[in-house]
């Protein structure tokens, strides 16, 4: 393989504009997203004395039961 003067001027193309805006607008997004969740977690196990791990569990809990709710819910409309 040989290799032209201009090897080195020539710029390589970028990355496509959908993996530039993943990189730049969405993965920021979601890492504050989940550092904002993490210390708002702490803050709450600090006030209320009780494990992060248990008022994790808890809110999943109470999440998946809301959703188990809302789909018996459309289920027996429907």
């Amino acid at each position: 393989m040989t290799i032209s003067r201009d090897y080195l001027l020539k710029k390589p193309p970028g990355p496509s504009a959908p993996k530039l805006f993943l990189d730049t607008r969405v993965i920021p997004l979601i890492v504050n997203i989940a550092g904002g969740a993490e210390v708002a977690l702490d803050r709450v196990a600090v006030r209320s004395g009780i494990r992060p791990a248990v008022i994790l569990a808890g809110a999943v809990g109470a999440v998946s039961l809301a959703l188990l709710g809302a789909l018996r819910l459309r289920t027996a409309g429907a």
